[in-house]
């Protein structure tokens, strides 16, 4: 049970930075004139976020966890992105990484969860991970093409730029299995909502290949050209 503690203690902390995160972006939003329609989508995610780290707190503590899943210095809880840089060049990256391929490719991972989930605790909450994490997908889409519409040349360069390294570190994260790695779910750990990491491997090159890549070539920014150069 230490590894399916261990996992949802990460996943309060990460649930809770993403609130953060969610918030510092919403304030960005409304100070660079971003549409209503975005900025009040802003504001449903944060609190989705937050539920998340309530409904991730509350299995962390059902399955024995005692300590306090949010210690973390307080630096780790602001958007990472480009400081010193201009604001609008800030949540462009932050979105495209984030919302855009992150949480494009997180979506099937939890719904993998779902399908080995028994604990109806775990159930419950990656259902809900689930859901929300599509929806803020589409939020983060959505960002894209409003920032687009704004200044499509500068987005373009910006992303092209920036995109071999998104997708290289989801890849180091998600896509890759060190040759000494001792797989430590099994489906003990799978009822309580973790999956293994052959799982990631298989699901993320699906994601990417059939949603993240072809998204992004749609709206001209080099989602192969930049997948094709990423750093190994």
């Amino acid at each position: 049970m230490e590894v399916v503690r261990a996992e949802w203690k990460a996943r309060t902390l990460a649930e809770y930075r993403a609130a953060s995160m969610a918030g510092e972006l919403l304030t960005w939003l409304v100070r660079l004139g971003f549409s209503s329609q975005a900025t009040q989508a802003a504001y449903k995610v944060l609190g989705h976020e937050l539920d998340h780290a309530d409904l991730c707190w509350e299995v962390y503590g059902s399955v024995g966890g005692k300590e306090d899943p949010l210690a973390a210095a307080e630096g780790s809880l602001v958007i990472p992105h480009a400081f010193g840089e201009p604001t609008f060049d800030r949540l462009l990256l932050f979105v495209i990484d984030t919302y855009c391929i992150a949480e494009t490719l997180a979506g099937p991972l939890f719904t993998a969860m779902t399908e080995r989930a028994t604990d109806s605790a775990c159930n419950q909450a990656v259902r809900r991970l689930a859901d929300d994490t599509l929806a803020h997908a589409s939020f983060g889409w959505m960002l894209l093409d409003e920032a687009i519409e704004q200044d499509g040349q500068y987005v373009l360069a910006l992303g092209k730029k920036h995109l071999p390294a998104f997708l290289a570190r989801v890849e180091r994260a998600w896509g890759q299995i060190p040759e000494d790695y001792k797989e430590p779910v099994g489906p003990e750990e799978g009822a309580f909502g973790l999956i293994p990491r052959a799982v990631y491997k298989r699901s993320f090159y699906q994601v990417i290949a059939e949603k993240v890549l072809p998204e992004l070539d749609a709206r001209n920014l080099p989602g192969r050209e930049a997948w094709s150069k990423r750093p190994r």
